[in-house]
């Protein structure tokens, strides 16, 4: 991994990666201009096949998505972001499998401040605006 690199870990196969760094790299790109990139990088690419690794990022949570027109924009989150949507998705699982012992032992594990900050999050912020499937947005700001 380079420095341009997220440090996204093992999270993701070998296309799915060159697919998300492509998208890093463009900024906000439909899947005709990824595929176009990874085309000058000498990984050509079908339409379809770039379309559905975009469509599984953006499911993941690895990628905002807007409409534009009858095309989708992606844009690829940062690092804080991913990692909270991926920390966020494994907690909700454990929680729907486990319930209770799974948010005692989050609890348990948590230093006092952040403890501290979970209970000032609790009581200050309103949630990030998500779609109907529970994924945050982007909202142009």
């Amino acid at each position: 991994m380079t420095t341009d690199e997220p440090d996204i870990g093992d999270s993701l196969g070998d296309l799915e990666r060159q697919v998300f760094l492509a998208i890093r790299a463009n900024g906000r790109s439909s899947v005709a201009e990824t595929v176009e990139r990874l085309g000058s990088e000498g990984r050509p690419l079908a339409y379809t096949t770039v379309m559905t690794v975009m469509t599984r990022l953006w499911e993941k949570g690895y990628l905002l998505r807007r409409r534009q027109g009858k095309a989708y924009l992606y844009e690829a989150r940062d690092d804080g972001q991913i990692a909270g949507e991926l920390g966020g998705r494994a907690f909700r699982e454990a929680l729907e499998k486990y319930g209770a012992p799974a948010l005692i032992g989050f609890v348990r594990h948590l230093s006092p401040d952040q403890r501290e900050t979970v209970a000032r999050l609790l009581e200050d912020e309103t949630p990030p605006a998500a779609d109907n499937d529970g994924r945050a947005v982007d909202d142009g700001k």
